[in-house]
């Protein structure tokens, strides 16, 4: 004997069958269902759902009962939380340059893999190229390669309170070039414990731009060691600050990550090729890098690490 289906009828054709053989061949339900390979209460149940009461008689539809399978599907699951307002929100967190991650501080009720979850179904109008960083390539093994001209100490000899941010004053150096041309570039210091910016325009990539920058700042932020690569423009960073200067292996440039990814987010406003900008749009970016929420921080802010919270 074969086993009865208590399932529901999902599909149109089989609510056409019952219609016919209800309506027009007046079989009874125990034998429709024999049928179908439904049990007796499907099929009663189906008539009950798709009954259409006319002026006479009362007659099974199976036109009515698929709309009405199809509006009690329509409530099933769970609702979605997206709103207008919360689509407005997301989309001008973006459009700030903001990461989803900081984007989700100022909602209530959703949780970041459902942010993702709306970009990948495009029920936003944030689409997944508009995220500030949608790939992500695998972290290559670091094969140690030494200078070919060593400017000083290597980063194996810093101390093991710098490696860990213990003290605050040690900062990472590089420099951003906004074009290929011999033209104004940014220098860049990355506080290590708090990750609090400092970004100077400077005239030229070259160790008398770097050093005359670095005189000037000294005036008003403390240097207890720098760290940098092995560029030419760092190789007299000893004639400008009175600390020790540790330089990083040849292509590891991740020794020096903090600051790498600070000047990622400078891209966000001066991508590759941006011919000219000023110094007030510098210090803006700076500002803006200063009050930006960090996950590592619970939220707060490098400004809020930097005044001691």
């Amino acid at each position: 004997m074969a086993l009865l289906s208590y399932r529901q009828l999902f599909y149109t054709y089989e609510r056409q069958l019952i219609e016919r053989w209800h309506n027009k061949e007046k079989l009874s339900n125990r034998r429709i269902a024999q049928r179908l390979n439904k049990a007796p209460q499907t099929i009663n149940n189906e008539l009950h759902k798709g009954e259409v009461h006319l002026k006479i008689k009362t007659k099974y539809s199976a036109t009515h009962a698929q709309e009405c399978h199809r509006a009690n599907k329509s409530h099933c699951g769970r609702h979605s939380k997206l709103t207008s307002a919360l689509n407005k929100t997301i989309r001008a967190g973006v459009r700030d340059k903001k990461s989803l991650e900081v984007i989700l501080q100022e909602l209530t009720g959703v949780c970041l893999r459902t942010l993702y979850h709306w970009v990948d179904k495009g029920w936003l109008d944030v689409k997944y190229h508009n995220l500030l960083y949608p790939h992500y390539k695998k972290v290559k093994k670091l094969h140690k390669t030494p200078p070919k001209r060593p400017y000083g100490l290597s980063i194996d000899q810093r101390p093991e309170g710098i490696n860990q941010r213990e003290a605050f004053g040690h900062w990472e150096i590089d420099t951003v070039l906004l074009t290929k041309e011999k033209n104004d570039c940014l220098l860049t210091l990355t506080e290590r414990q708090t990750r609090f910016e400092i970004i100077r325009l400077i005239p030229d990539k070259s160790a008398q731009s770097v050093n005359t920058a670095l005189l000037a700042l000294q005036k008003e932020t403390q240097f207890e060691s720098l760290t940098s690569d092995n560029g030419r423009e760092f190789a007299r960073l000893h004639e400008a600050v009175p600390c020790p200067v540790y330089y990083c292996h040849a292509y590891a440039s991740f020794e020096r990550g903090s600051n790498e990814n600070h000047n990622r987010m400078i891209r966000r406003f001066l991508p590759k090729g941006t011919k000219q900008t000023t110094a007030q749009a510098v210090a803006k970016i700076e500002t803006w890098m200063a009050r930006y929420p960090r996950k590592m921080f619970k939220y707060q802010t490098p400004l809020q690490m930097y005044r001691g919270g």
